[in-house]
């Protein structure tokens, strides 16, 4: 009696042992490909820009634009809208009142510094080879960015990139103490690029405003306006294959506004 007890329990044992093994055998080689497919991404091309954190709506701003991107990815032959991404730059969703510019000149409004997250983004993205679809530069010149490099975004004006690579890429969008890194992540080999920048001439402002007050003083700086154009230049193995002009824009000057002392007839 005993003897037919142990048997049995030989065999199911047994039987547990075999069925842990044959599923052991069919599960752990997808882990395997899992797991080596995600520490073969590697760091494709990145780019930094930099802010002032006293400004504290601008940084807020920065840093909810910079996670609503971050991890985002690009399958191979995709598209990908910093709008549709991001959403719509409102009070409701977090974003707080910061300069942007608006017909030429800075003004307070909701979402101010965003543009700078889909600048940085756009440059992350030319060093990548990705393909800009669609970019809108600023009226103004800005500071973060050499010219010709920027990429502005507003209800109507969108930042697009296609992937053209027969493999996915990953976006990452990190902040740190005064500055913000786009990088982008993939398991295949790009060539290497280049964006140059060039300032072709400066744009005087026309002659101020002047206005007549109690003392003198400066309502707004004049500032020159630029002409200006961006190059991308792609190499292999350390030599360079193509070259051609990416584009061309030309920012606006900003008019001086004065104000002048009332002089006070003697008696």
């Amino acid at each position: 009696m005993r003897t037919n007890r142990f048997q049995r329990y030989i065999f199911a044992t047994t039987l547990l042992t075999g069925v842990f093994f044959i599923f052991s055998a069919a599960v752990c080689p997808v882990f395997a490909v899992a797991q080596a497919s995600v520490i073969t991404w590697g760091r494709l091309a990145a780019y930094t820009t930099y802010f002032s954190e006293e400004d504290k709506g601008r940084t807020e701003n920065i840093r909810i634009a910079a996670s609503l991107i971050d991890g985002i990815v690009l399958q191979a032959y995709g598209e990908f809208s910093f709008n549709q991404t991001v959403g719509r730059r409102t009070q409701e969703a977090g974003f707080q009142q910061a300069k942007i510019i608006v017909n030429g000149e800075y003004v307070l409004g909701v979402g101010g510094g965003v543009c700078q997250v889909s600048t940085t983004l756009y440059n992350a993205a030319l060093l990548t080879g990705l393909t800009v679809t669609e970019f809108h530069p600023h009226s103004l010149r800005v500071g973060y960015v050499p010219p010709s490099r920027d990429a502005m975004v507003s209800t109507h004006s969108d930042l697009k990139l296609y992937n053209p690579y027969d493999f996915p890429v990953r976006l990452q969008a990190k902040t740190f103490d005064g500055g913000l890194k786009v990088s982008f992540f993939g398991e295949g080999k790009i060539d290497e690029y280049a964006v140059i920048s060039r300032s072709l001439a400066e744009i005087i402002p026309p002659p101020p405003v002047i206005m007549t007050g109690e003392r003198e003083e400066t309502l707004r700086a004049a500032k020159n306006g630029l002409k200006s154009e961006a190059y991308i230049e792609r190499y292999r193995k350390g030599r360079l294959v193509a070259r051609k002009r990416l584009r061309k824009d030309e920012y606006l000057p900003t008019q001086g506004i004065l104000v002048k002392k009332i002089e006070k007839p003697s008696n």
